[in-house]
């Protein structure tokens, strides 16, 4: 009989290793952080750390309106096979959809990047963040891929 404690022990380590396994799957989107000064124009890289077979790409994203303005939003080299549309009707919220019917892969591949200026008007020194709300990833199987957000800091110096 294996005693009560080597049991929990064992049962940990089990958990631990099949959270691993799925955090090892899931694809990471990065907005990195990014420094700038009142009214000076920005350039943010949405990317994924590893991706195989990308065909789908939607994103939510959140800013504030008060403090960023989007001019803005391209393809990079490596999605440009993808058709791109941005909703950006409602300030504050951009929404971004791109979709191919061969999929694309890499690591650390940037996917979009977007153009924001910084308010003129800002006199102290502010953070903000470009947040993404919802996302979901597509393969060219038609399988929607796992994936985890980090969201860096914006930081305004006036």
């Amino acid at each position: 009989m294996i005693p009560l404690k080597k049991k929990i022990s064992l049962l940990f380590f089990a958990l631990l290793a099949m959270l691993w396994a799925v955090s090892a799957e899931a694809v990471e989107i990065t907005i990195p952080a990014v420094t700038a000064e009142a009214g000076q124009a920005i350039e943010v890289p949405v990317t994924l750390d590893e991706i195989d077979n990308l065909a789908g790409v939607k994103l939510v994203l959140n800013y504030d309106p008060e403090t960023l303005t989007y001019k803005s939003g391209m393809k990079t080299k490596e999605t440009d096979s993808l058709m791109h549309i941005v909703n950006d009707k409602k300030p504050g919220v951009l929404i971004i959809v791109m979709a191919g019917a061969k999929g694309i892969q890499g690591k650390n591949l940037p996917i979009f990047k977007l153009s924001f200026e910084v308010k003129k008007e800002i006199k102290e020194n502010r953070t903000t963040k470009i947040s993404i709300t919802e996302f979901q990833l597509m393969g060219d199987d038609l399988k929607e891929r796992k994936a985890t957000v980090n969201n860096h800091p914006i930081t305004i110096k006036p």
